[in-house]
């Protein structure tokens, strides 16, 4: 039987905060893509030729922003381990961009952009812990 006082790592919150920070960055993209698709001339790249362009900049950049966030989000809401948990969040939402892309692209998906993109998701999610860990006392 567990101390009802003991800390607690919170598992449904860094769920959450992981596949919130990987949804978000592709909602962004789908939304400029559809933008993107509504306001082209005719002789400009197609949106299927456009989305992956897109999606070099929105990925990494979006992936990090969103991931620094739920991270400072799920740390925050801890009582104990703030840190611990922004880096549960960032390795987190590196495995899950690392198994969709792998799943859609096979290992063609493992680029030098990538390998970056994982990296800025891990380093997002410290970077939030440490956030959370030095605003939320």
């Amino acid at each position: 039987m567990t101390d009802p006082t003991s800390p607690r790592f919170r598992w449904g919150k860094v769920l959450l905060a992981v596949v919130v920070a990987e949804a978000v960055p592709i909602l962004i993209l789908v939304g400029i893509v559809t933008v993107y698709a509504m306001v082209r001339s005719e002789d400009a790249l197609s949106p299927e030729e456009f989305a992956p362009l897109a999606g070099n900049w929105v990925g990494p950049i979006g992936g990090f922003l969103c991931t620094m966030l739920m991270a400072c989000w799920a740390a925050a809401a801890a009582e104990h381990w703030k840190l611990p948990h922004g880096v549960a969040v960032g390795v987190g939402a590196a495995l899950l961009d690392v198994g969709l892309a792998v799943g859609m692209a096979g290992s063609a998906a493992i680029t030098l952009l990538m390998i970056g993109s994982i990296a800025g998701r891990v380093a997002a999610g410290v970077i939030g812990g440490v956030i959370a860990s030095r605003t939320w006392r």
